[in-house]
């Protein structure tokens, strides 16, 4: 069983393609799937477009339970793309998980993954710093992809990211708890790799020099925004061969790693 989540402290650099883009690889490789996204702008959920059939059944029902253990298997529905993946949905409401702190609160992600059956979970997170939503994800993971895009956007983000992941580690190395967290490596995408700006060849040299990058760069492709305008997995178009390709990749050499 592997937990990763897909982290990034700036907005609009990939995250969400890359977790739902990984979480479909899996499953396309036959792998047990679950994508959890614990975004409140719910934007994987939105586009898969798998939702539960009562209201509060969303991983915010997760975070709002002392105790919930086991939950995740009764909340993960199927996701309509591929019978090895499911999703636990997300929801506007889970911002006011934020403000919950009680103490443990952020270990009911982990408590609710336990004796959960899918072998790959995939957990899409908020590009937020530190908040009891991002410290959940932190405390039910084994590892941390960052997301970025090649410009001072994808930079900031990775940064905050990783400064995060650190505060997290050092937190739990001064309670003597148990971390098993480790960092992955950074997914870069969107890249115009045909034209590519100053900008963007500075941007992925500051990236590299973090000995992070995991290869290939994924291409940038208007398929994928049409296919999350129209709820559609770009995967199964021509045009989204090579993004879908560039992620085969990435899996591959992570699962095996």
């Amino acid at each position: 069983m592997t937990t990763i989540m897909v982290y990034s402290e700036a907005g609009g650099v990939t995250k969400t393609t890359t977790a739902v883009s990984l979480a479909m690889v899996a499953a396309l490789s036959g792998f047990k799937t679950t994508l959890i996204d614990l975004d409140p702008r719910g934007a994987a959920t939105k586009w898969i477009g798998s939702y539960p059939e009562e209201s509060w059944q969303h991983v915010g029902a997760i975070l709002a339970d002392e105790n919930p253990e086991g939950w995740a298997e009764d909340l993960a529905i199927d996701s309509g793309w591929d019978d090895n993946l499911r999703i636990i949905p997300s929801s506007r409401s889970l911002s006011n998980r934020e403000r919950d702190y009680e103490d443990h609160a952020e270990l009911r992600l982990a408590t609710a993954l336990e004796g959960h059956t899918a072998e790959i979970r995939i957990i899409d997170c908020p590009n937020r710093q530190g908040g009891t939503l991002t410290q959940n994800a932190l405390a039910a993971s084994d590892k941390v992809i960052y997301a970025a895009t090649a410009n001072q956007d994808g930079i900031d983000g990775v940064e905050g990211a990783q400064e995060s992941v650190a505060k997290f580690r050092k937190s739990r190395e001064a309670i003597g708890a148990p971390c098993r967290l480790s960092e992955a490596g950074i997914v870069v995408g969107a890249v115009k790799e045909t034209v590519m700006t100053k900008v963007s060849v500075k941007a992925l040299e500051r990236l590299r020099e973090t000995g992070l990058v995991l290869t290939p760069i994924i291409p940038n492709r208007t398929i994928v925004d049409q296919s999350r305008m129209t709820g559609e997995w770009y995967g199964k178009f021509d045009k989204g061969e090579p993004v879908f390709a560039a992620y085969q990749q990435i899996f591959s050499a992570f699962i095996n790693a």
